[in-house]
């Protein structure tokens, strides 16, 4: 059993930021990508299938694996992480996110 963490977490931009909020979740997963403690990042995108029924009000969702629990707490306050929750997230004026969540996972049992 290994102490990785899996993060999922769902984005659901404001009314037409779609876009916007797509290309800065791509660009934060490839920043992501290049931290120590980062295994693989992901950004995608909810698609429609007739063998997925389901779906999600979150139109983008992140995944990412980290080799533990530390290294999300270092990704979670490096710069360009709070600088986007402050900006994109947090200021009324120019917020792009409607709503979002966050989960962590691991293998434990």
């Amino acid at each position: 059993m290994s102490d990785h963490v899996f993060v999922v977490s769902e984005w659901l931009p404001k009314q037409g930021k779609d876009q916007e909020l797509w290309q800065h979740a791509k660009k934060i997963v490839a920043l992501t990508l290049k931290e120590k403690g980062c295994l693989r990042a992901h950004a995608m995108r909810q698609i429609v299938h007739p063998g997925a029924p389901g779906k999600s009000k979150y139109t983008i969702v992140c995944h990412q694996e980290y080799k533990n629990l530390e290294a999300f707490d270092t990704h979670c306050q490096s710069d360009y992480v709070t600088d986007f929750f402050e900006t994109y997230v947090q200021n009324e004026a120019t917020a792009i996110v409607e709503a979002w969540t966050c989960r962590l996972f691991n293998e434990g049992d």
